[in-house]
């Protein structure tokens, strides 16, 4: 089963995509235009470089960067620009590619997408062969199934199986995959339009999910026990079930997904899940998303009121700038809308700071109009309750991780380090500036804790309380046994 080189397929793609979507922009135009983003939007560019005299190792990555930029085309320029962002080591400063083409364009893409034979007799072969690297098998998520195969020392490609997309048929290669280490791919996915979308740093998490913007693959074979815990539907959807008479588990696999559809699993099993006396949650790979937690929070709350919040002390704190005060202003498009004055006019206040004093950090604190008692329910049951999480556990996730071990003294963390991307939080992404870009935007986050200096959690992400012992196959497993031998104690 011969293939063309995966870097000449990819080069030669790149290429042709290039001629299909003219780009009049050149690297080193997008790379001004990212730099100059970067150091008057984003928080930490001023904690890394301008608080250690401007960083000798910053200047001399920025200096090799843009002199390389003057080589490197408009379509090769992803790489130098992801290497910028790297320097600040920051999950929440990233590129992402979303490529605009029309119909003629995304017809004239689909001629070169390359084929690969992989009848169903060969698929069974493939199945039951040895695997060499945990991403080869085959993968699905809730459009498509593809299989993953070696066809080089470090390089992969996505063959597809089926795919709810007509045009895409069984044998087109939909993955472009590169090992860079242990558990890190470089990839390019071809979009259901033909276009090609690079993501790097790209991880397997619990041995059984492939997740990386806005897609999240989980594994079907070779088979693994935390097949058990995934929706084979649509590997996006949080999980219930009674693991036995004494333990339920949830599992959240990402917070990319409407509250509402947590809130109703919650609600289906309310009567489980405030009877039964151990509760797993596991946001193992949950990379962030969106605030869903609400239901889950009341459920592990052990303190019948919240800590009271001290009169005129901010939350968190932003870098004024034009784009930062466009943001908050974004923000409060609801509450204009619906004429709330007060909303209006918190932040009106805060906009006018943000445009007046650009460079100094302004503080900054969500609009709340809730008045009078803020009692909570505090539930008999679960008694026990475990939160799972790995490195994969990231943002959205890490925050729900540190609400509820601050609220709930029924709460053990389980597993390893989270990721470390919760220091600087909400993220805003813009359109690199550069006249003819209309594929490369940059995401960097808004807000940031003013504890970020005597206790910041990047560095080693949220320690669990007790590590699953490495080598576990079935995590919930191990947790659930340690649970019940807690409560025979």
């Amino acid at each position: 089963m011969k293939l063309i080189g995966r870097f000449t397929l990819v080069c030669f793609l790149y290429f042709v995509f290039g001629k299909v979507v003219a780009q009049p922009c050149t690297c080193h135009e997008l790379l001004t235009g990212l730099i100059t983003k970067v150091e008057s939007n984003y928080a930490g560019y001023i904690h890394k470089v301008k608080e250690h005299k401007e960083n000798k190792e910053y200047l001399l990555l920025k200096g090799q960067l843009t002199q390389k930029s003057n080589s490197t085309n408009y379509n090769d320029c992803y790489q130098l620009l992801s290497q910028y962002v790297r320097f600040f080591n920051d999950g929440h400063l990233f590129i992402i590619e979303i490529p605009r083409i029309t119909a003629g364009q995304s017809d004239s893409l689909s001629q070169y997408i390359k084929h690969f034979d992989l009848s169903e007799e060969k698929l069974k072969d493939f199945v039951h062969q040895a695997k060499t690297d945990p991403l080869e098998g085959v993968w699905n998520d809730k459009s498509q199934k593809i299989a993953i195969l070696k066809n080089g020392i470090n390089s992969f490609i996505g063959v597809t199986l089926e795919n709810t997309n007509a045009q895409w048929k069984r044998g087109m290669i939909k993955m472009e995959i590169e090992k860079v280490k242990p558990n890190e791919y470089n990839l390019t996915i071809y979009r259901n339009d033909f276009a090609p979308i690079r993501f790097t740093q790209v991880h397997i998490y619990k041995n059984s999910v492939l997740p990386f913007g806005v897609y999240r693959f989980a594994r079907e074979s070779p088979v693994s026990p935390e097949l058990n815990y995934i929706n084979n539907t649509d590997p996006e959807l949080p999980v219930f079930r009674q693991l036995d008479t004494n333990t339920c588990l949830i599992t959240v696999p990402t917070a990319l997904i409407n509250p509402a559809i947590l809130d109703s699993i919650l609600r289906s099993n309310e009567q489980a899940l405030t009877t039964t006396p151990n509760l797993i949650i596991d946001v193992r790979g949950n990379l962030g998303g969106n605030y869903i937690w609400g239901g889950l929070q009341a459920l592990t709350n052990t303190k019948e009121y919240p800590e009271p919040k001290k009169e005129n002390e901010d939350e968190f704190l932003m870098l004024a700038s034009e784009d930062n005060a466009d943001y908050v202003f974004g923000m409060s498009t609801y509450l204009r809308n619906t004429k709330n004055s007060a909303g209006v006019a918190h932040y009106d206040t805060l906009i006018a700071k943000l445009r007046n004093f650009p460079g100094e950090f302004i503080g900054f604190s969500f609009y709340n109009s809730a008045q009078g008692n803020n009692k909570r329910t505090v539930y008999k049951f679960p008694q026990q309750i475990a939160i799972l999480m790995d490195k994969g556990t990231a943002s959205a996730g890490e925050a729900f991780v540190l609400s509820v071990k601050a609220n709930s003294d029924k709460v053990t963390l389980y597993g390893e380090n989270t990721y470390g991307m919760i220091d600087y939080m909400n993220t805003n992404a813009k359109k690199i500036p550069c006249q003819g870009n209309n594929s490369y935007y940059y995401g960097y986050p808004t807000f940031f804790a003013p504890s970020i200096k005597t206790s910041p959690v990047n560095p080693t992400g949220i320690k669990p309380d007790i590590y699953v012992s490495p080598g576990t196959e079935d995590w919930i497993e191990w947790v659930k046994l340690d649970l019940s031998n807690k409560k025979k104690k």
